[in-house]
């Protein structure tokens, strides 16, 4: 439930609705409440006099009314920039990076602003009464005043929106917004703690021979997010080991298995509906326990670089320094432990590991970019840059990354001296080599 409730609030929270909304619906409330108060003369007019609108009843019909034509031709313009913004990083980098743009806080403030002047402004135009018999005029004077700085208002924000569009979509800002949101990931998730970690268990005791009860996936989609308390729970209450067969991120099919629960004997209905019900499935992939999400979009970024179509490799090269830089947080920070026991075991996860993200991260740059010499150095630079930093458990995978990098340069690359740079770079990592 509490994966559930936390994958809903990420898409509302990452909507283009919500904020807007809730702004404007506090710009409706200000509105009723400020020309109520002033109807019924709670707000002294010897208060205001020096500051609030001084014109009369058309006076004020004219300023709102321009206020309202203006700001809702505003408001149309800045969703037309904010959607070929969109149209033009989907096409030009990756469409993973969509929900960057419509998460972006600036964006949806913006709208928000724009929105909430308007809807303010009708609600004040509608408490404008003309003179009728013996009813008295009435010109709301502090929410007219108020209409003209919330104007003002939304002026400066059109401006900041100008800049903030036009620098949203270099792939220099794209690239920062991305690995920055996925080393917060890697620092709120390694080690993310449910239950206790027993060191002297054996890394994972799921065997073939071992009987076991697969719980099965009634739905297609991808793996969003798994409560993996209220997995340790269950295998605690019922005295069972539930272990998690794919990984956040991967694609299920109906029919594919969720989980292993041991013993078999102990799993009916109610153990299958618990186990599905803590696997949220969706239509994408989400970064909130997908620390991989962020290296794919930045690796689709350098893949679409390095397209015949775009031929752009500076882009990919910094998507490898990026990528270093993603595969250094994750290096180096303690892996969350598979199994999770408390007096016994309970629960096996499966966590993200370093040598699946440096695959990621690197394969299908290798592959596209294997013909070009800076992006080869490049990746070559990257891998024996961090590998020092790394601990002794990961080099090992770098070594063999390298070993594949290699492989694909001698394939591809024409120049006998780029081959031999990554040579040399492989054989400084292992020890063997010159300096070069």
């Amino acid at each position: 439930m509490l994966a559930r409730l936390r994958i809903a609030w990420m898409r509302v929270r990452d909507s283009l609705w919500f904020i807007p909304g809730v702004l404007t619906l506090c710009a409706a409330v200000a509105a009723i409440a400020i020309t109520a108060a002033e109807h019924r003369s709670y707000v002294p007019a010897r208060l205001t006099d020096s500051w609030a609108f001084g014109g009369g009843v058309e006076g004020a019909r004219g300023v709102l009314n321009a206020i309202a034509g203006g700001l809702i031709t505003v408001t149309g313009v800045v969703f037309s920039v904010t959607i070929v913004a969109l149209q033009l990083a989907s096409s030009q980098f990756t469409p993973r990076i969509l929900r960057n743009f419509t998460a972006d806080r600036a964006n949806q403030l913006v709208l928000g602003v724009f929105i909430a002047t308007f809807t303010y402004t009708l609600l004040v135009l509608r408490t404008v009464q003309s003179a009728q018999g013996e009813q008295e005029p009435f010109v709301p004077r502090v929410a007219v005043t108020l209409a003209v700085v919330l104007v003002m208002v939304s002026i400066g924000f059109l401006i900041f929106f100008i800049n903030h569009a036009a620098r949203s979509i270099q792939v220099s800002t794209i690239l920062d917004r991305v690995a920055g949101q996925t080393r917060r990931n890697v620092e709120r998730l390694f080690p993310e703690p449910v239950g206790d970690a027993d060191p002297e268990r054996p890394p994972d005791p799921r065997r073939p021979d071992a009987p076991s009860a697969p719980v099965v996936s009634t739905r297609a989609g991808y793996l969003q997010s798994v409560d993996a308390r209220a997995l340790f729970r269950l295998g605690r209450e019922r005295s069972l080991v539930v272990g998690m067969e794919p990984h956040v991120g991967d694609f299920l099919l109906p029919g594919q298995a969720l989980a292993r629960v041991w013993p078999p004997e102990g799993v009916d209905e109610g153990v299958r509906d618990a186990v599905r019900k803590a696997f949220v499935l969706g239509p994408e992939r989400t970064p909130d326990q997908d620390v991989e999400f962020g290296i794919v979009e930045i690796a689709d970024i350098a893949v679409k670089a390095l397209s015949p179509g775009i031929n752009d490799p500076t882009t990919a090269m910094h998507c490898v320094d990026r990528l270093g830089e993603i595969l250094l947080a994750l290096g180096t920070r303690g892996a969350p432990p598979a199994e999770r026991v408390e007096g016994r075991l309970h629960y096996i996860a499966r966590p993200a590991t370093f040598a699946r993200a440096l695959g990621l991260a690197f394969g299908q740059v290798r592959h596209f970019g294997a013909g070009n010499p800076a992006v080869v150095k490049r990746i070559a630079d990257t891998l024996t840059g961090i590998a020092p930093l790394l601990p002794e458990a990961h080099r090992a995978s770098v070594a063999a990354e390298l070993d594949r990098l290699l492989h694909a340069a001698r394939h591809d690359l024409d120049d006998p001296a780029e081959v031999a740079r990554v040579e040399a770079a492989l054989a400084r990592m292992r020890g063997g080599g010159p300096a070069a």
